[in-house]
């Protein structure tokens, strides 16, 4: 028989031997709580297991129409906010999932919002069509449910790159100030090519020239790209220490205005541009990295020097034809699509370093509302009509001249960039986004 005194020694010695029966690292079943999560204390929190006894109500946020598939410039994500009003869905551990090839990101708690969760779903590898994306939670029986859902568009993206020539010439205040009207009021970036010839001529007092700088200098601090455009004026060629030519002409002015960089060789065109980027830093503004040659005409012999000097775009490529007396060195089709040009033709693919991106959306200069029409016709042809995907990406680009917008040019390029409206993609209604020759070219990476 056992004392009474030894009671305390059994008791001991039975607590023991139940200690020495039960596994190690177990811990008590936790009760479930009212929302299928579990409640547990914080020492036996990590020992949970997941699913929820219920689907969750889950209330998704909206989520744009229109997203764009990744290249070189665009890199979209699909924002998703999830609010789960009725508890917390940790327990089921609560994601985002593409339908269309079953990306999964696991959502967030906001640390800002109660019962708010967020994610980012990007769109790497997806292909243009119509999306959904799910919020799914973990259910106890390990099944997933779809508590909610939202729909959208992902497409190629659309370029339109709006481009300003300096002739070379005086631009007037008014018309200086026509342009910068057009590119604000339709939130549209410029691609502004500066001309160095205001700097070597007597035609251009320095005022005047000095006011073109300023407009200038402040269109770039606003965000717009700073681009070169030359043109083979005599005085320009003679300032740059070369023999400067006549012939052949596009027009035969006999002041070198109409006379294509073609017609030099290609060790006067590359000193030609170097003499640009002199003066062009010399009059505090930064290196372009993109061009135009005056009249559109240039050769694999332009690129070349382009290239070789650091240039990423020239937008001097068009559709083949003609203009004036001299037929354009270019056979591309009237919808061709930016390209990287062989080293030894112009008119193919190739090796450069540098992206042609032919001028098909037209030149604004000379029309008026009536008369602007076909030219919006044929551009809207070239992109995806309104409402629809885009299955390839495309690129327009559009040449005006700042020293010519009038109040008649300036209601016809406004009629032009309205036309386009249905199509925007910074107004979430299609897949266009205006940028610049420089963005374009990263794009095309």
């Amino acid at each position: 028989m056992t004392s009474v005194r030894s009671l305390p020694r059994v008791v001991a010695l039975a607590l023991l031997a139940v200690a020495a029966c039960t596994p190690a690292g177990s811990t008590p079943s936790p009760s479930p709580s009212p929302n299928g999560a579990t409640s547990t204390s914080s020492a036996t929190r990590a020992a949970v297991a997941t699913g929820l006894a219920t689907a969750p109500h889950a209330i998704v946020g909206p989520v744009r129409a229109w997203y764009l598939v990744p290249d070189g410039l665009t890199r979209d994500t699909v924002h998703i906010a999830v609010t789960f009003p009725d508890g917390d869905p940790s327990a089921g551990t609560p994601r985002a999932r593409l339908r269309s090839n079953g990306r999964v990101v696991a959502l967030e708690r906001s640390r800002d919002i109660p019962a708010s969760w967020q994610a980012e779903l990007p769109l790497d590898g997806v292909t243009p069509g119509d999306q959904r994306v799910e919020v799914i939670v973990r259910l106890a029986s390990g099944q997933d449910e779809v508590v909610g859902q939202r729909d959208f568009k992902t497409s190629a993206p659309e370029y339109i790159v709006w481009t300003l020539d300096f002739e070379g010439d005086a631009s007037s205040d008014q018309a200086l100030a026509n342009t910068a009207a057009i590119a604000d009021e339709q939130k549209i970036p410029m691609t502004v090519m500066w001309n160095p010839r205001v700097w070597t001529t007597t035609q251009v007092q320095p005022a005047r020239a000095d006011a073109m700088l300023a407009w200038t200098k402040e269109r770039v601090a606003k965000g717009d790209e700073l681009s070169l455009h030359i043109h083979m004026w005599t005085d320009f060629v003679r300032a740059a220490g070369l023999v400067p030519r006549t012939a052949p002409s596009w027009a035969g002015r006999g002041d070198g205005y109409d006379v294509p960089i073609t017609a030099y060789p290609e060790n006067d065109q590359r000193a030609l541009i170097e003499y640009s980027l002199r003066l062009m830093s010399e009059h505090g503004l930064a290196r372009p990295t993109t061009f135009r040659a005056g009249g559109q005409f240039a050769n694999e012999a332009t690129l070349r020097a382009l290239a070789g000097l650091g240039f990423v775009a020239d937008a001097s490529a068009v559709p083949a034809g003609a203009f004036g007396r001299l037929p354009y060195p270019w056979t591309l089709a009237a919808d061709a699509q930016p390209y990287r040009p062989s080293t030894f033709d112009a008119n193919k693919t190739g090796d450069l370093p540098l992206l042609e991106a032919p001028t098909i959306g037209g030149n604004t200069f000379g029309y008026d509302v009536r008369t602007i029409q076909p030219i919006i016709r044929a551009d809207l042809s070239y992109l995806a009509p309104a409402g629809e995907i885009a299955t390839t990406r495309r690129a327009l680009t559009i040449v005006s001249h700042p020293g010519t917008i009038d109040a008649t040019e300036r209601a016809a390029i406004a009629a032009l960039f309205t036309s386009l409206a249905a199509l925007r993609y910074d107004r979430d209604s299609g897949p266009l986004r205006f940028v610049t020759l420089a963005q374009l070219a990263q794009a095309w990476r």
